[in-house]
């Protein structure tokens, strides 16, 4: 079994109602319905939500979909492992020891179900590593961040940029989360209540333009634009 976990709680505090809000003529939840509903590897959807709202805007994009309504005590800020332990207990009629856990968030709308069956292809593939995230490359190198003192806010202090530290080509790659999916075995979750593998994960590299994570107003801003201008096609 691998089951889709759509996470979209309805207290967003930076960009209120986020995950219903419109980006082109479409429902941000709406996006990652489809993007989910396109996967070939997917078994079941789920959503796991506290609105009831939410669950008949999602449901309107694939009927198909399972409502998980979250108690009061998830509904707030709280880790995604919580929120997958809930999901967990409330599935087990289906889900076994072998079964794979994929969950999205709203919040990147511009995952595809390709990259959902990528990440999903790459557990399957690789049966000794337990997880597998989208990521993005950064552009910000920690070798090159500055700091300051509390005292002294004009003040900053940095890494010695001479040499090869000063080339951004000689610096190494690194990558970072970007929000949209998150795979991993059941049996690994069970054991370790954690997401990601720390001693190994499995990443898929997305563009920088696709792995765009909406946390507040202005990222909501350049998604629309790149909608209005044809770079993603709302349908």
């Amino acid at each position: 079994m691998i089951l889709a976990v759509i996470t979209a709680r309805s207290g967003s505090k930076s960009v209120p109602h986020k995950n219903i809000r419109n980006l082109g003529e479409i429902p941000l939840i709406g996006w990652t319905v489809k993007a989910v509903s396109k996967s070939k590897l997917i078994d079941k959807i789920i959503l796991s939500t506290d609105s009831e709202k939410y669950f008949e805007i999602a449901k309107s994009f694939n009927e198909k979909i399972v409502f998980y309504k979250r108690p009061p005590v998830l509904a707030e800020d709280v880790p995604s492992e919580l929120v997958l332990i809930d999901v967990i207990k409330k599935s087990e009629d289906f889900l076994d020891e072998n079964s794979i856990i994929v969950m999205i968030q709203p919040t990147t709308p511009f995952i595809t179900g390709k990259d959902v069956d990528e990440c999903i292809t790459k557990i399957l593939t690789n049966p000794n590593v337990n997880s597998c995230i989208s990521v993005k490359q950064m552009s910000e190198h920690p070798e090159w961040a500055i700091t300051t003192e509390n005292d002294k806010h004009d003040l900053g202090t940095c890494m010695d940029r001479s040499g090869n530290t000063n080339v951004r080509q000689h610096l190494r790659k690194r990558w970072i989360p970007n929000g949209g999916i998150w795979v991993v075995r059941k049996s690994f979750f069970d054991k370790t209540r954690k997401i990601v593998d720390n001693e190994g994960t499995l990443i898929h590299p997305m563009s920088k333009i696709n792995s765009i994570d909406i946390d507040d107003e202005d990222d909501f801003i350049i998604c629309e634009a790149l909608v209005e201008f044809g770079v993603f096609n709302k349908k």
